[in-house]
């Protein structure tokens, strides 16, 4: 008998469908990976809607996952059965120059698992070899499968080019800009502050590292800033992780000194409205965008998670089962109940032959 999974397709916006697939063979040089942990993305939500612009319906959601080894293609060496894993939600090309380099996020070709390919909301999956990284023995698998959002704010502090005496300022207190603010503390920065509107989520970035906090709802970015480190101007490097139609962006450059460096690691939408825009020029400002992430961000975020540099507590606030993913999305669209982060478990009961 053919073993089966688990498979939770998005056919079309707002329609999920519970059911069953045929276990995937691992082709040559894949990994076979039994699928543990998935979290849910602020993307998600996005793409369960239909607002994503590079999504093509039916789609398996699930890019944020870790698992265990389960099988291997032909060729396919350095893994055993039984190692846990964290995966790179990355197909790729393999040829071009950007490949060649491990800059996967610049390849042309890119699919992204859970988007543009199916995902992880599967008992099994099987990656490219190159998109997967065994974890430390020390490691949880719901670490492994945060490592994910971590690199995106990883590469994007890598991408402030962080020096020793560095004052940061984090926009956006979500899982990005929590793992944004911890990793300019293990890059070396001297002090990093948080700004947010949600009070719960600025008291755990406070419970991560964070050396003070700007509640918006509460006083203006310019207030907080005069009242932690004497004003805006003490600031070296700004971080948008909020995005959206431009009205973080347009205050820190309003905000700014001469010859700050910003990064926007926030997705920017279409038609934004930025009137300070001239002041990046005006100001000799170095505007920093950062996509995703390449494999060296995997491998040192492994090494700081390992050294609890990077730190996941308090952040994963629900779990549900795979099989109850109809009821997570109804969660999130009722808007009626906080979270910070949701994970999916699967195949603990999920399994059926």
């Amino acid at each position: 008998m053919t073993k089966k999974m688990i498979r939770v397709t998005l056919e079309s916006p707002g329609q999920l469908r519970l059911g069953e697939a045929p276990v995937p063979a691992p082709q040559p040089g894949e990994v076979l990976i039994e699928v543990r942990r998935v979290g849910v993305c602020g993307s998600d939500p996005t793409i369960f809607r239909g607002r994503h612009p590079y999504v093509s319906y039916p789609v398996v959601m699930g890019h944020e996952f870790s698992g265990v080894v389960a099988g291997l293609g032909a060729g396919t060496s350095g893994f055993s059965i039984g190692d846990r894993v964290a995966v790179i939600p990355h197909l790729v090309c393999g040829q071009c120059p950007a490949c060649r380099t491990e800059t996967y996020n610049f390849c042309e070709q890119l699919r992204c698992t859970g988007a543009e390919a199916d995902g992880a909301h599967v008992g099994f999956i099987a990656m490219p070899a190159a998109m997967v990284l065994r974890i430390p023995d020390q490691m949880s698998l719901d670490d492994a499968a945060m490592m994910e959002p971590a690199c995106v704010g990883y590469h994007a502090a890598k991408r402030g080019e962080i020096r020793p005496d560095d004052t940061v300022l984090v926009i956006g207190a979500g899982p990005i800009g929590n793992f944004c603010m911890q990793s300019c503390r293990a890059l070396g920065a001297k002090r990093v502050l948080i700004a947010d509107k949600d009070g719960d989520r600025l008291s755990l970035a406070t419970a991560l590292g964070a050396d003070g906090t700007i509640n918006v709802g509460r006083e203006t970015l310019a207030e907080g800033l005069a009242r932690l480190v004497g004003g805006a101007h003490a600031v070296d490097v700004f971080f948008d992780c909020v995005g959206e139609k431009g009205l973080v962006l347009n205050q820190i450059l309003e905000l700014a000194r001469r010859g700050t460096r910003v990064v926007v690691a926030g997705v920017l939408q279409n038609g934004c409205d930025i009137p300070h825009l001239p002041d990046f020029v005006q100001h000799e400002l170095r505007l920093s965008g950062t996509t995703m992430y390449v494999p060296q961000d995997y491998r040192e975020m492994a090494a700081l998670m390992g050294r609890k540099a990077i730190r996941t507590q308090g952040m994963i606030t629900h779990y549900f089962k795979l099989s109850d993913v109809i009821s997570v999305f109804a969660l999130i669209e009722r808007g009626q109940e906080k979270f910070f982060k949701i994970m999916l478990t699967v195949n603990d009961e999920e399994q059926s032959e």
